[in-house]
C-alpha cells in the first residue's frame, strides 16, 4: 500500500521546482504513514527489518527517479538527499514506547497478550518470535527489569532512546 501511495505520487517526484528538502518531508507524511500503520503490534524478525530498510531506500530512489539498472548505492542515494535511515528507528521507538504505555496500563487483557499468557497448546517446531522477544533484544534486558522500568516512565524513556541509539549503531558497524 505504501509503495502504491508512492506510485500515485509521481507527479510531485517528476516536479522540478520542488525541492529534494521538501520532497523528503512529503514521502515521510504521506507515505511512511501509511507503511507503519499499526507497526506498535508488529512482531519484527531480521527479514522484516531488511524489508523496511529496502522500502526505505527503495522510497528514497523514487524520490530521486534513479532506475534499479543504474550502479547507485544506498550510501550514495543517502548522501545525495543529505538523510540517513530512518524508517526503522521510528518504528522501533514506538514499538518501545507503546509497549511502555500498555505495561503502565490497568487493561490487563493487553498485558496477557504481549506477554504471551494465552491459553492452548503451542504448536510443534520452533517456538515463533514474540512480541517481548523484541523488546527484550532491543533493550538488552530480561523480562522483570523491562517491567520494573516501565513502571518509572523517565527511567524507561531513556532506555527507550538508549535502544533506539544503540540499534542504529549496530545498523551502521555492519554495513
Amino acid at each position: 500500500m505504501a509503495k502504491k501511495r508512492m506510485i500515485d505520487l509521481n507527479n510531485i517526484w517528476k516536479d522540478k521546482h520542488i525541492g529534494k528538502q521538501l520532497k523528503i518531508k512529503l514521502v515521510k507524511c504521506l507515505v511512511w504513514t501509511v507503511m507503519t500503520y499499526g507497526a506498535e503490534g508488529w512482531t519484527l524478525r531480521k527479514r522484516d527489518e531488511k524489508k523496511i530498510n529496502s522500502a526505505e531506500m527503495w522510497f528514497y530512489r523514487r524520490l530521486l527517479r534513479v532506475s534499479w539498472k543504474e550502479k547507485r548505492t544506498d550510501e550514495a542515494i543517502l548522501a545525495e538527499l543529505q538523510v540517513r535511515r530512518h524508517l526503522l528507528e521510528s518504528i522501533r521507538k514506538r514499538k518501545l514506547s507503546f509497549f511502555g504505555h500498555i505495561c503502565r496500563s490497568k487493561c490487563t487483557l493487553m498485558k496477557d497478550i504481549i506477554q504471551g499468557k494465552l491459553e492452548g497448546k503451542r504448536g510443534r517446531g520452533r517456538p515463533r518470535a514474540a512480541y517481548l522477544d523484541n523488546i527484550k533484544t532491543w533493550t538488552r534486558r530480561n523480562s522483570t527489569e523491562i517491567y520494573t522500568m516501565t513502571e518509572r516512565r523517565e527511567e524507561w524513556r531513556e532506555l527507550v532512546q538508549k535502544a533506539v541509539r544503540a540499534a542504529n549503531a549496530s545498523r551502521s558497524d555492519d554495513g
